[in-house]
This record gives structure tokens, sequence and C-alpha cells, in this order.
């Protein structure tokens, strides 16, 4: 990728609204732009700092008309350099999620690389089969290691997203995915075009909850997670939140889902 430093400066200056879009910097988060840079010889730290002062002081029109401006290959970087960072922690917010697509919008962006499944074959749509065919499923998984299926009919998030929440008794979720253990359970399934997820509680607060061993394994951040989890497809355009409905890829998916985590998972009688 060829640009110069007002260029350069644009692509800091909208990297770090993706970065704070969450209201916290993290490390994690300012990794992939400056892995970025020193994808470029020429960029130094006496460079660095003067890409950081024009960025300062340029505004928002220039920076988006700048990015606009840049050709096939430059813009596929940046929507994979951006999604990257909103990505980094393995949450991704409604906020941040529709700062995405409003830039992917103005600037004329495409989707990110990584969602796409070329390698892969994806899963040959199913035969109609009535037998096969079920409500909507989710797999909830609380702290104990216990596993359950719930079912709803609903698709619009507003009613969908309540519902969630209620099973894992949270009052709203945050949505945990592109994790390097997720993404090899998505690549494993054949997923058609959706990508596994799994959503936890987004403010547990001082609620009296235990480590939930699956969530942490999952995340892989060196930390641990809390809580009821609840399990979930996620489709890689648009990021809506679907339910299995397939018994087989349900059953599919808890199987690799509990491989993955050595047979932490027990279900519920």
């Amino acid at each position: 990728m060829n640009a110069t430093g007002e260029t350069l400066a644009a692509i800091y200056k909208v990297a770090n609204v993706f970065i704070y879009a969450d209201g916290d910097m993290s490390r994690e988060e300012v990794e992939p732009l400056f892995e970025f840079f020193q994808t470029f010889p020429s960029v130094d730290d006496k460079m660095l700092d003067l890409i950081i002062e024009a960025a300062d002081k340029m505004e928002d029109e220039r920076a988006i008309e700048l990015i606009s401006k840049l050709d096939a290959d430059g813009k596929q970087q940046m929507s994979d350099l951006f999604a990257s960072i909103i990505c980094k922690d393995g949450v991704l917010t409604d906020d941040e999620k529709k700062l995405f697509f409003n830039v992917q919008d103005v600037c004329g962006l495409p989707d990110p690389s990584f969602v796409k499944k070329e390698e892969e074959p994806a899963r040959p749509e199913p035969e109609q089969d009535d037998d096969d065919q079920i409500i909507p499923a989710f797999i909830v998984a609380n702290f104990y290691g216990i596993a359950s299926v719930r079912q709803s009919e609903h698709e619009d998030w507003a009613t969908l997203g309540g519902e969630l929440s209620d099973w894992i008794g949270a009052n709203g979720v945050e949505i945990v995915r592109f994790t390097p253990a997720l993404n090899k359970l998505s690549e494993k399934l054949r997923l058609n075009e959706r990508h596994l997820v799994f959503m936890v509680d987004r403010n547990p607060g001082n609620k009296t909850v235990g480590d939930n061993m699956t969530a942490t394994i999952l995340y892989g951040r060196g930390y641990p997670l809390y809580g009821n989890i609840v399990f979930a497809l996620e489709t890689d355009k648009g990021y809506e939140i679907e339910g299995f409905c397939t018994k087989s890829l349900l059953n599919e998916t808890f199987a690799a889902i509990n491989e993955a985590v050595d047979g932490l998972l027990r279900v519920q009688e």
C-alpha cells in the first residue's frame, strides 16, 4: 500500500475513533494500528510523531475523504484494520458495530477478509427434512458446567436480545466473537456465511456468579469470564444473531464446543 504522510495521518485519526469506541483504550486494541505502521519502513518514531500531530489537526471530513480515495487493496487493508481493532478484545459492542458499518458505508470499504470462508467450502444447505428442522435453538452453559437448550421463534434483536439476557440472568449481553478458539470452531463446523459466538452478561456487577471455564477457555485472553453464557450463530454480513435451525447442527455444535473445552459441559437432564 502506497500512502502519503497525510493519508497515514487520516488512517491514524479514524483508527483512534475505533480504539476509543467502547469508552476505553486497551493495549490489545492499539496493537493492530502500530503493527500496520510497522509495515512502512519509512515510519520511524520521529515520523510517527509527525503523523500523530497531523492527525490531531486534521478535520474528520478530510480523514474520511482520504480513506475513501484509497485503491481496492488499500480499502481492504482499512476494513481489516478497523475490524481488528474493535474485535481484538473479543467483545464487539453495539456502538462499535454501528460505527464500523457507518465508516464502511461512507468510505466504500469491503467486508473484513477474516470473516470470509474461502479456504473451506461452506456447509451445503441441507435438503428440507421436517424431522431435522427445529424452532431456532440456543445453547446455554452456566458457570457450573451445565448445558441446556432454549428455543425462540423471535428474530428481531429487540425481542430476542431480551430473551437471551433473561436466559443467563443478565440485564443485557455482550457478544464475544472472532477469538482464535471460536474461529477454529466456526471453520470446523463449516458454517454457511455464519460464525459461532457466545454472549455474556454486559454488567455482571456484584452478582454472585462463578468462573465459567467454558467461556474462559474459548475467550482465551488470559483472564476469567464469569456467569452464564449462551451460544448462537451470527451472520457474516449484518452481524445478526440466529439460533440453530436443525437438530443435526445443534448436536454437532455442542459436541464440537465440548471437545474444545475438554468435556467440561454436562447436559442438563
